[in-house]
């Protein structure tokens, strides 16, 4: 009798053992899931980019320039930051924003000819203006330096539409009897040119492309 109760013991204590360790595997489990989930949000609201970032998503763009002309006080050739800046400055009413946010994608341009969206929000806005050899021109730097990007595919051949539909106009001015050039410029539809998004950019972190001239991204600089 006293052997089988101490085996029955034995089982009990085993058991308890096991139930106590199941126990103690989901808390730390547990508790090591809600660190690590804590600590990622922790990092991503703790980055200035993504600060500046969550306001754009807000739509807070005053808020979010503030903070970037901040943070540019200190880390003046960052092309994140500059890029944003031009873009928010882009859209607004007063033509000097958008005289400074030229000035700033003509620098992003020249010091990171590896990035794409500033050549092609360049091109936008030559092609707003009529200027349409600049805005092919931008569009074609945009895709040298992604031939894959869709957004300055199509932008480049929209600029060419535009083209089209000035010299069928132009050929009917001078032969009103020109049904050719009208029933093509009929088939035309007038398209409309699109900037990059207010997304990140491709390696748009801080020192992580060589620049051409990295010190010299500045809304001052001249206009080619």
């Amino acid at each position: 009798m006293k052997n089988i109760f101490t085996l029955d013991n034995f089982k009990i204590q085993v058991r308890f053992s096991a139930l106590i360790a199941s126990t103690l595997f989901s808390v730390l489990l547990s508790v090591s899931l809600i660190s690590t989930a804590v600590a990622q949000s922790v990092k991503l609201v703790a980055t200035p980019h993504m600060r500046a970032f969550q306001f754009i998503k807000e739509n807070k763009k005053k808020e979010a320039l503030a903070f970037i002309n901040n943070y540019l006080g200190t880390n003046p050739n960052d092309p994140q930051m500059n890029f944003w800046k031009a873009k928010i400055l882009n859209e607004s009413p007063n033509s000097a924003d958008r005289d400074e946010a030229l000035q700033l994608y003509i620098s992003l341009s020249d010091n990171f000819p590896e990035l794409a969206e500033p050549h092609n929000n360049l091109g936008v806005i030559y092609a707003a203006q009529l200027d349409y050899s600049r805005a092919i021109h931008y569009f074609e730097l945009a895709l040298k330096a992604n031939p894959n990007y869709a957004l300055a595919s199509e932008n480049l051949a929209d600029v060419y539409v535009q083209q089209a539909t000035k010299y069928y106009k132009q050929a009917i001015d001078n032969d009103s009897g020109n049904k050719s050039a009208k029933a093509k410029l009929e088939k035309i539809n007038a398209p409309t040119l699109t900037t990059s998004p207010l997304e990140f950019l491709p390696n748009g972190q801080p020192n992580l492309m060589n620049s051409k001239n990295s010190s010299n991204i500045s809304p001052n600089s001249p206009a080619k």
